[in-house]
């Protein structure tokens, strides 16, 4: 470690834009939603990728080597119109957030929050405030009765599909019960991860009897239970009054709030 000895200038990074070198055999198309892997090369987006903006000019490198040619994205916050399946008017209004799950497909339920609705333009399309640099993340997926695995008594479990990344505090979570768990006298919902199944969850017993919003802040942050020392695949326990064989209907969008601070 050397402190400065003499007067140094400084090169600052101004701009809207920034280039990211482009992974091998990759082409990305004009428009993109684009990802960063962990070995730190660009390519349409994927769930588990850093999320690093929008291209609006796309690059071919189907023939080349990881880094052979760049590719150029938007930065920080910027408004775009996204082609949005089911926004409404009132989304704007409560500035709903918008999810990414690929390169090109937007969802007001499911994938890696990028942004908010802030302006309804027409049936499926709406500008969208994009933000390359939240100070938090949030990621949503769908569960559906017919995900879970029923562990004979009165639990059962499904696993999310995307890990949350190594390195990261869980705030909270949040479920959007769209239809309720229904069938038992009662049913409860919190979320963790195999073997320990209440690790994101200080409250135990939300309901998802019925269709409603509930959630909780993480039980880590009092147990150091938040930091991911590893990437870990959430899993969701709902559990029934007797049996959770007797649960015949339910479905909720899992929304995981969490702060990634410390990846490495």
């Amino acid at each position: 470690m050397t402190a400065l000895s003499k007067d140094t200038p400084i090169i600052k990074s101004v701009g809207e834009k920034v280039a990211y070198p482009v992974l091998a055999a990759t082409r990305i198309y004009q428009g993109s939603a684009v990802g960063l892997t962990t070995a730190g090369y660009a390519r349409p987006y994927q769930l588990g990728d850093r999320f690093i903006g929008h291209t609006p000019e796309g690059m071919n490198n189907s023939n080349g080597a990881s880094g052979d040619v760049s590719v150029t994205v938007f930065r920080g916050q910027y408004y775009i119109l996204l082609n949005l399946s089911g926004v409404a008017i009132t989304d704007a209004a409560i500035r709903a957030s918008v999810y990414v799950q690929d390169s090109g497909t937007y969802s007001l339920r499911v994938g890696f929050k990028i942004g908010e609705v802030v302006h309804y333009r027409e049936s499926g399309k709406a500008i969208v405030l994009v933000d390359t640099d939240p100070q938090f993340n949030v990621l949503a997926e769908t569960v559906v009765l017919a995900d879970f695995t029923d562990n004979t008594d009165t639990t059962g479990y499904a696993d999310l599909s995307t890990p949350l990344p190594e390195g990261s505090v869980v705030l909270g979570w949040q479920a959007d019960v769209k239809t309720g768990f229904s069938g038992d006298t009662t049913a409860t919902v919190q979320v963790g991860e195999s073997g320990n199944i209440d690790r994101f969850s200080a409250k135990t017993d939300n309901s998802c009897l019925t269709a409603d919003v509930v959630g909780t802040a993480a039980a880590a942050v009092a147990a150091n239970q938040g930091y991911l020392a590893g990437a870990v695949t959430p899993r969701v326990t709902v559990t029934g009054g007797s049996d959770f064989g007797g649960i015949s209907a339910g479905e909720m969008d899992i929304k995981i709030i969490f702060a990634p601070t410390l990846r490495v």
